[in-house]
C-alpha cells in the first residue's frame, strides 16, 4: 500500500479545488444566461417527457431550446421520464452529481494504484479534481448539462469492485444501456477472461433494452431497428468531434470509410492488446484507461465532452511523478507521460474566452481559435491539421505508451505506473467485511 503525505498534500489540495470552484461559480454567474442553459439535458429532459404524449416522436422530432434530435437508446429516455422537480431543479440536481463524481473518479482512481484511504489521498484527490475542473472535457460537460463525468465515475466505480463481486459489471451494463460507447468494457472485461463480470454487464445491458421495449415499444423499435445511426445527422465533420471519423470526414469532406474502418481496426487491436496485457500484469487503472481511449479514438462521435478521461490519466501523471526511479520504469516513459497532459493542458485548458457565436467568457480550449463551422474545417493547412485534431493525437500518444509499457519484460513492467493487481482492488483499502468502492 502507497501513502500521500497529508502534512502538504491536503493543503495544497483545498487550495487548487477551493480555487478552481470559486472561478468556476465567478464565471457561471457573471453570464447566467449564457452558461446555465445546458441545453443538451433539456434534450434529455424533454425526450422524457415527451414519452408520456407520443413515444414514436422519440427519434424523429427535436427537443430542448437548442432544438436537437434524442440520439440514445430509449433506456436514457425513460431514467428522465416524470422526473418530479423542475428543469431548473434537475440542473442544480446534474451539475451537482457532476462534480461530486468527478471527484469520486479521482478518489477510484487514486484507489486502483493502491494508495492508503488518507487525509493525504483526500488532498491528491482535491488536487486534481481541481484541476481537472478547469480542462474543457469537463467545462463543456458542465456547460451543455451532459452526463459523461457521472458514467464515467459509474464504470470507474465498477471496474475498482474486486472480481470476487458478483454484481460487478451490473453498472457498466447499466452505463452502456444510457450510451452504447460504455460497451466497450463489456470487450475488456472478456478479454481479461472476467466472464462473470462479463455476464452481468451483458445481463444488464440486455434488461435495459427489454424493459425499455416493454414499456415504450413504439420507440425501442424505432431506435433499434431504424434511428440508431441518427446521430449521422449530428455535423460529424464538426471540430469538436475528436475521433477518427471526425478527422477523416474534415479531410476527405465525408468520404474514405475504409480509411476510417482501418484506423478504428487497428487502434482497437492495439488499444485493447495494450489494456489487457497491462491488466493481467496489475496495472489495472492504465490498463482502463487505455481501454477508454480507445473507445474515444474508434467512436463514430466523440465530442470534446466525451474526453473526460483526462481525469484519471491526470491521476496516473501525478503518481508517475511521485514514485520515482524505479517505481514508474525509465526516464523516457515519464517524459511520454508527461508529454500527454502538458501538451493536452496547453490547448484544453478552458481559458474564458469570447468567439464569434459564443458567450462572452465562455471556458472553452484553444481549440476554438482554429476556423470552424461551415465547412471551414475542410480547408485546415497542416499546421491546424494539428492543432485542430489534437484530441485524436494526443489520445494515439497515450495508446502509444501503453502499448511500450505492455509490451516491456514483465519483471520490468511489473512495477510501475498502473497499480496493483486488479483482483484486490478495493479488499486492500476496505476493512474486512466492507464493500465500498474506493
Amino acid at each position: 500500500m502507497r501513502t500521500l503525505p497529508a502534512r502538504w498534500w491536503l493543503p495544497f489540495g483545498l487550495f487548487v479545488a477551493a480555487t478552481a470552484a470559486t472561478a468556476w461559480v465567478l464565471t457561471v454567474r457573471h453570464q447566467p444566461d449564457a452558461l446555465w442553459r445546458l441545453i443538451d439535458l433539456g434534450v434529455y429532459n424533454d425526450a422524457g417527457h415527451s414519452l408520456e404524449r407520443a413515444q414514436h416522436r422519440l427519434y424523429t422530432h427535436r427537443f430542448g431550446e437548442g432544438k436537437l434530435p434524442f440520439i440514445y437508446p430509449p433506456f436514457a429516455a425513460l431514467v428522465f421520464y416524470k422526473l418530479p422537480f423542475s428543469f431548473g431543479t434537475l440542473k442544480l440536481v446534474v451539475t451537482g452529481l457532476t462534480l461530486a463524481s468527478l471527484l469520486v473518479i479521482v478518489w477510484v482512481s487514486w484507489g486502483m494504484l493502491h494508495y492508503r484511504r488518507s487525509w493525504g489521498r483526500a488532498g491528491a484527490t482535491l488536487a486534481v479534481a481541481g484541476a481537472a475542473l478547469w480542462l474543457e472535457p469537463v467545462q463543456q460537460t458542465l456547460l451543455f448539462g451532459q452526463v459523461n463525468v457521472i458514467l464515467l465515475a459509474v464504470v470507474l466505480v465498477d471496474l475498482a469492485f474486486p472480481d470476487s463481486r458478483w454484481w460487478k459489471g451490473a453498472l457498466i451494463g447499466l452505463a452502456t444501456g444510457f450510451k452504447l460507447t460504455p460497451g466497450i468494457f463489456i470487450v475488456y472485461l472478456v478479454l481479461t477472461r472476467r466472464f462473470r463480470a462479463a455476464a452481468v454487464a451483458v445481463g444488464t445491458f440486455a434488461a435495459t433494452v427489454l424493459g425499455s421495449w416493454l414499456l415504450i415499444p413504439a420507440a425501442s423499435r424505432k431506435y433499434w431497428f431504424d434511428a440508431i445511426g441518427v446521430g449521422d445527422n449530428v455535423g460529424q465533420d464538426f471540430i469538436s468531434n475528436q475521433s477518427f471519423n471526425g478527422m477523416v470526414r474534415r479531410v476527405f469532406d465525408g468520404g474514405a470509410a475504409p480509411l476510417w474502418l482501418l484506423l478504428c481496426a487497428a487502434t482497437a487491436v492495439a488499444g485493447l492488446g495494450a489494456a489487457t496485457l497491462l491488466s493481467r500484469r496489475g496495472q489495472e487503472l492504465a490498463a482502463v484507461v487505455t481501454c477508454g481511449v480507445t473507445g474515444l479514438l474508434v467512436s463514430p462521435i466523440s465530442w470534446t465532452h466525451h474526453w473526460v478521461w483526462v481525469a484519471p490519466v491526470l491521476v496516473l501523471v501525478v503518481h508517475v511523478a511521485v514514485t520515482r526511479g524505479r517505481a514508474a520504469g525509465s526516464w523516457a516513459v515519464k517524459a511520454a507521460w508527461a508529454a500527454f497532459p502538458v501538451g493536452f493542458v496547453l490547448l484544453a485548458f478552458a481559458w474564458p474566452m469570447a468567439l464569434p457565436g459564443r458567450p462572452a467568457l465562455t471556458p472553452q480550449g484553444l481549440l476554438w481559435k482554429l476556423p470552424y463551422a461551415d465547412d471551414r474545417e475542410h480547408h485546415w493547412d497542416a499546421v491546424q491539421f494539428l492543432a485542430g485534431n489534437a484530441y485524436l493525437f494526443a489520445g494515439l500518444l497515450l495508446v502509444a505508451v501503453a502499448a511500450y509499457l505492455a509490451l516491456r519484460p514483465a519483471g520490468e513492467a511489473g512495477r510501475g505506473s498502473g497499480g496493483g493487481a486488479r483482483t484486490d482492488t478495493l479488499r486492500a483499502s476496505v476493512p474486512s467485511g466492507g464493500s465500498r468502492p474506493e
